[in-house]
């Protein structure tokens, strides 16, 4: 599908990263939905007087939030926030999380970059991107969600040793990922052999996702980032595999 310059840039300067926002729904099942979602909801310009009092955990682009909840409920002293734009997909997420009585989950569907940037400085110990869009076509890969852009933001939200998660099973996607992080030269990664990447943390929930791609023959990668680390008392891991 073609997109014109309304689609593609969601404001001056910043491309769309996404795709669908949403779907339809019965006007009905819509208002369902939003009272389901009001008692999480964060929008971006409320988290400018958002103030953890304990480790804080952020992932962008968390789909249908199976994994985060799984942490929110064995991490009960942790707090979240889970952004994703596309909110009808978020329905089992508010279930779950009623289910669990969970106190320490916010949902945001605004723009991540948006959420980012508003969140007080050095306020986040993990910022996490599971699975984003690899916008696979030469054309489109400028709307990668992992860039510049989307690391200084980063390094804005993160505190000292603060964590960046990225997990991605499309290979050039992994690769682009490294060159954009080591081309920043603020976030180093904590492996020191490729096949540290090929597993997956201690708090991993494998989603629908990854197990359709491990099914279809593509691998995992795993990629834990540390901010402020210093590179020359790091054995990185090579960008070649």
């Amino acid at each position: 599908m073609k997109h014109g310059d309304k689609d593609l840039f969601v404001k001056e300067g910043r491309l769309r990263s996404f795709g669908r926002t949403s779907s339809r729904l019965t006007q009905k099942d819509q208002q369902k939905l939003d009272d389901k979602l009001k008692p999480y909801l964060l929008t971006a310009q409320q988290a400018k007087e958002f103030k953890p009092q304990s480790k804080l955990v952020v992932e962008i682009g968390m789909g249908n939030g199976a994994c985060l909840a799984q942490r929110a409920k064995n991490e009960p002293e942790t707090q979240f926030i889970g952004c994703e734009v596309y909110k009808n997909g978020l329905n089992a997420l508010v279930n779950t999380l009623t289910e669990q009585n969970s106190q320490n989950f916010h949902i945001c569907h605004d723009d991540a970059r948006d959420l980012l940037e508003n969140l007080p400085p050095q306020c986040a110990d993990e910022l996490v991107v599971l699975y984003p869009d690899p916008w696979p076509k030469n054309k489109q890969k400028k709307r990668r969600i992992v860039n510049t852009e989307l690391l200084n933001l980063a390094n804005r939200l993160l505190k000292d040793d603060g964590v960046l998660f990225i997990a991605t099973d499309i290979p050039d996607y992994m690769m682009w990922i490294l060159r954009e992080v080591y081309n920043h030269d603020t976030f180093f990664p904590i492996a020191t052999k490729p096949t540290e990447w090929a597993t997956a943390p201690d708090w991993w929930l494998s989603t629908k996702y990854e197990q359709k791609a491990i099914k279809q023959g593509r691998s995992p990668w795993y990629m834990t980032f540390k901010r402020g680390v210093d590179k020359s008392n790091t054995k990185c891991a090579p960008l070649t595999t």
